[in-house]
């Protein structure tokens, strides 16, 4: 294998699509036709080539802020007229769907929000022989909408969410002081402090443009990775690098970001086939530093649990390798990866990241419309496939 080689593919093959199709919403025409070019191009290196399509709720994952901030003003209102039990109702009822849709990615607000199209695509390679196990091997082609608060006063950012997150559970537990405690003066404490609240909170309504990115490092670099592995694996058939007993499944999901709704449809459709064969599932994120490697061993807010093993074993090739890397569990507030779905039916699964993924250390392009080709680390894309195919090879003669 020459892994420059498979780089440089890697490299060109995402920023064509990015020239051909631009930034790529889930529900958009642009991921459609995206999808659509990943499909015809996998079908000249797979034996299988498949299309799924299902239906998202477009903007219902991050939703909840806007209802947040809705329900934070009214709460305000309603404390005002010395109706605290109502806003102790709206207060609790935005930290609810918060925790539901956010925190655990239940689609408990999708209903509000307008159907639309989503397209995963996948090529499947068969081994040589009896296949005893399958690898999957995946990226996102959906790309994100633009964070304002990462272009506007960045370092502010995990003060300006989580602090506007502290602020509805301060005033909601105000206002269960009010019911407890009724008087006038800790009425109007309470509500200087609600008021004030409106400040931290109400700047919430601008968290997202409408503008998408062009999603070159999060995630369409991660899906060339897949691609591009997949094609190498197809045309090492009829030499002695052909796999003998490992089937592999290079995907691309739609909809990561609007809550690894992708990622879902296929786990739902296919879980009787992930159960029945041992599967394994090595997702890719944002490769944008080569120094920052680690593999995931929880995911979807630390709610759900990777393969511990998968991420040691990996760590253990790359350091064999000379790449250093380590396992980590996702941090609560930071969101999730399409690896979670697979690890809430206990397949094998982790995401390689290639960045610090916590609130006040990421990359300074991620989610920005700065998210373009030449962000993408090519020394990490180069450590993702050598780390993923020496795994792929030692698997297989296991």
């Amino acid at each position: 294998m020459n892994p420059q080689k498979l780089t440089n593919d890697v490299i060109n093959e995402t920023a064509t699509i990015i020239d051909k199709f631009g930034p790529r919403l889930a529900g958009t025409k642009a991921a459609l036709a995206a999808a659509d070019y990943l499909y015809a191009d996998a079908k000249n290196y797979s034996d299988e080539t498949h299309t799924q399509d299902f239906y998202i709720n477009q903007g219902a994952f991050l939703g909840w802020i806007n209802l947040l901030v809705i329900f934070y003003l009214l709460g305000l209102i309603f404390f005002m007229l010395h109706y605290p039990v109502v806003t102790l109702v709206l207060l609790a009822l935005s930290v609810l769907i918060l925790y539901l849709q956010f925190i655990r990615y239940l689609p408990i607000i999708d209903f509000l929000f307008p159907k639309r199209q989503a397209r995963n695509v996948y090529g499947v390679i068969e081994p040589k022989g009896e296949v005893k196990r399958q690898i999957i091997i995946s990226g996102h082609h959906d790309s994100a909408n633009v964070f304002n608060f990462f272009i506007h006063q960045p370092k502010l950012y995990n003060l300006r969410v989580t602090g506007s997150i502290v602020f509805v559970i301060l005033s909601l537990l105000l206002a269960i002081a009010n019911l407890i405690f009724p008087n006038e003066i800790l009425h109007y404490i309470s509500l200087g402090i609600i008021a004030f609240g409106v400040l931290l909170v109400g700047q919430m309504w601008f968290f997202r443009s409408k503008k998408a990115t062009p999603g070159a490092g999060d995630n369409l670099a991660s899906t060339q990775i897949a691609f591009q592995l997949g094609k190498y694996f197809y045309n090492a058939r009829g030499t002695d690098k052909e796999l003998k007993h490992t089937r592999i499944i290079f995907a691309s999901f739609d909809a990561e970001e609007e809550g690894l709704r992708g990622a879902r449809a296929f786990v739902k459709k296919h879980k009787a086939k992930l159960l029945e064969t041992k599967t394994y599932l090595l997702n890719i994120e944002c490769l944008y530093d080569e120094n920052e490697l680690f593999f995931l061993t929880s995911d979807i807010n630390d709610s759900v649990k990777l393969s511990d093993n998968l991420a040691l074993e990996l760590v253990n090739i790359a350091k064999e390798l000379g790449i250093q890397t380590h396992k980590q569990k996702i941090t609560v507030l930071t969101g999730g990866t399409d690896a979670g779905e697979f690890g809430k039916i206990n397949v094998e699964a982790t995401t390689l990241m290639g960045m610090p993924w916590t609130n006040d250390t990421r990359s300074n392009v991620y989610h920005t419309p700065h998210d373009t080709i030449d962000k993408v680390s090519k020394k990490a894309v180069e450590h993702t496939i050598t780390i993923f195919h020496t795994y792929i090879v030692n698997k297989d003669k296991e």
